[in-house]
């Protein structure tokens, strides 16, 4: 069946794991570094990496520094800048700082490379600690990573780890066409999802989860938490209309996967499939 190729497709998206010595010897370099030149408490993972839903080759380790919000200048990009000059000189294997907003990337002379966000502790709301990074147009927003973590968690646990899988499967779409849509949009669409289906069948979900994100026209979400106010899905309008059309073409190509499968035609359900996540995708076996 064509969950066949979807399952073992997502299992392939799936990074290998760093080696968790190198990992821990530049974080415990940086942090140290970060706490003796700021007010910084430190470094806290916090993205996909260790979380079960990155992608390979898309795989930085995600850390956010924490300062006490009473540091917090008035615009993000200030906060970035000043980051990323925190880092001049915070591990000797570093070879490149370069701001990706909410983020300061940080490349190294070999694999991991690790993305920063400056993060301001606000407080906390239903024991959950929000805090306030960068967002769209320079302004703050505020984020609740350990929450969202723990809500796509449960989903994930409640349909026998089926989720995380599934949003691998919507970022390679997003980072084979290039959508410019936010990661995390994606995980909190696709776990928000889930979390009102009684099952998880890849080849229905997917379909479902793509016209869910046109029927909603690629805008920001209620935070299913209903803690932050809302979250973004795109920079700009300009990104918007972009990160749409691209849903609206992956969406037209996955019915038309769908109509060749029930045709028994692999050779159109692997060239509908891959036109949504590359040649990677695996050639059917049914038929």
């Amino acid at each position: 069946m064509a969950d066949d190729e979807l399952v073992a497709f997502a299992k392939q998206l799936a990074p290998q794991p760093f080696d968790r010595s190198t990992v821990s010897e530049r974080r415990n370099s940086i942090e140290e570094h970060i706490k003796k030149h700021t007010s910084s408490a430190g470094l806290v993972e916090s993205g996909s990496w260790s979380h079960g839903t990155a992608v390979t080759g898309h795989s930085d380790v995600d850390y956010m520094a924490f300062f006490p919000d009473s540091s917090r200048p008035v615009r993000p990009s200030t906060a970035l800048t000043n980051l990323k000059g925190t880092l001049d000189g915070a591990h000797w294997g570093i070879t490149s700082r370069h701001i990706s907003s909410p983020t300061v990337k940080v490349g190294f002379y070999s694999v991991p490379n690790f993305e920063i966000v400056p993060a301001y502790y606000k407080g906390e709301k239903d024991e959950i600690a929000v805090f306030r990074i960068p967002g769209p147009g320079d302004e703050w927003a505020e984020s609740v990573p350990l929450g969202h973590n723990g809500f796509v968690s449960a989903v994930n646990d409640k349909h026998g780890k089926k989720v995380k899988p599934i949003v691998r499967l919507v970022k390679a779409w997003k980072y084979h066409v290039g959508a410019p849509v936010s990661s995390f949009y994606l995980e909190m669409r696709t776990a928000k999802h889930a979390s009102t289906e009684s099952a998880i069948i890849y080849d229905i979900d997917l379909r479902m989860i793509f016209r869910e994100l046109v029927n909603t026209g690629m805008r920001a979400m209620n935070d299913p938490l209903g803690i932050v106010p809302r979250i973004n899905a795109t920079s700009s309008e300009a990104n918007r209309v972009t990160a749409l059309r691209q849903a609206k073409e992956a969406l037209d190509c996955l019915v038309a996967a769908n109509e060749a499968k029930e045709a028994n035609d692999r050779s159109a359900y692997w060239t509908s499939m891959y036109r949504v996540f590359g040649y990677d995708f695996p050639y059917p076996s049914w038929g």
